[in-house]
């Protein structure tokens, strides 16, 4: 989805090309769209069902201590599993259809839960692609499950300390309590409508932030600092990579390199490690701040969270080769 994004200079034929992109940009979204609407509408029936049954806060014990520990309702932890096992975007709609259910949400706890999600999100999926790699698949399960609940508690106990963000959320798309099946399915087809306009909207938004550069202004301001914690030149690249246009634009470089013994096991591990907790930063931060989270809390509380991670398991690598290096 991220080719030859620049949009083409001032001349005759520049609106021209302009329409062009945005029907990349639409042909772009509608394939995703599509493709995430397949899993997303049976999980939103299956949230439909679960709460017409009463079964909800059933289904909510097992995580609720994890959701007490970061300050969030326990229903909540439906949307989190929804986002481990298929996507972030179906558990967004797992969000979006269990609102009228919760208690009012505050913009700190939306940013907390923002920061849970963007790190531990889509694990079946995307530590298949870190074991490609050649690192440890359990390793990197459990490193970005526990990262995501610490990063979670570590910025509610921040936010909460410190008084920020308390004032309500703002969730966009939110779902209004329905009192019959045809009111719901008229608002969730509603609600699929704005996000596949979100979802192309984004598209556009990626290769307007492609034209401006924005991957090689974040290198030049990232690239200094992870050199500093010890990364090689090769593996920074493949990280600012990741970090722009997402996970399986950055582990593609990285398998390929992995493959051919151009990067050393060390700097595959700091690397995929890296991209797990925090990839596609613009795109995915977005996302999150338009169902009420702070940018603020989004980005930079998970950008510095995660540089002291790299930081860590580039320290202790020695002491962590032995089970978070894939055996060959």
């Amino acid at each position: 989805m991220h080719g030859k994004n620049a949009f083409p200079g001032g001349n005759g034929s520049s609106m021209k090309a302009l329409t062009g992109q945005i029907l990349a940009c639409w042909h772009d979204g509608h394939k995703v769209a599509l493709g995430i609407f397949r899993f997303l509408i049976p999980i939103v029936i299956i949230v439909k069902i679960l709460e017409e049954s009463g079964l909800i806060p059933w289904f909510s014990m097992p995580l609720g201590p994890v959701m007490d520990l970061v300050g969030l309702p326990a229903e909540l932890s439906l949307a989190w599993i929804s986002c481990i096992l298929v996507s972030m975007y179906s558990g967004l709609m797992v969000l979006i259809s269990l609102v009228p259910q919760l208690p009012e949400l505050s913009v700190a706890q939306m940013t907390v839960f923002g920061v849970l999600v963007l790190i531990a999100h889509s694990l079946i999926l995307e530590v298949r692609i870190a074991g490609q790699c050649g690192v440890s698949m359990p390793f990197q399960f459990f490193l970005r499950l526990f990262s995501g609940i610490l990063a979670a508690f570590l910025l509610h106990h921040l936010l909460d300390s410190l008084g920020l963000f308390q004032q309500r959320a703002t969730i966009l798309l939110a779902a209004e309590a329905t009192s019959s099946w045809g009111a719901w399915l008229m608002q969730q087809m509603k609600t699929l409508a704005q996000m596949y306009v979100i979802i192309c909207a984004v598209m556009l938004l990626q290769r307007f932030l492609d034209a401006f550069r924005i991957s090689d202004w974040m290198g030049r301001l990232l690239g200094p600092v992870l050199r500093l914690l010890g990364i090689s030149p090769k593996a920074v690249s493949i990280i600012i990579i990741g970090f722009t246009m997402g996970l399986l634009y950055g582990s593609g470089i990285l398998i390929k390199n992995a493959q051919e013994g151009t990067l050393t096991p060390r700097d595959a591990l700091c690397s995929i490690s890296l991209l797990g907790l925090a990839h596609s930063l613009i795109e995915d931060t977005l996302l999150l701040a338009l169902l009420g989270g702070s940018l603020w809390g989004l980005l930079g509380f998970r950008l510095v969270f995660t540089l002291v991670a790299g930081a860590l398991i580039n320290f202790f690598y020695p002491a962590l080769a032995r089970f978070a290096v894939a055996r060959r």
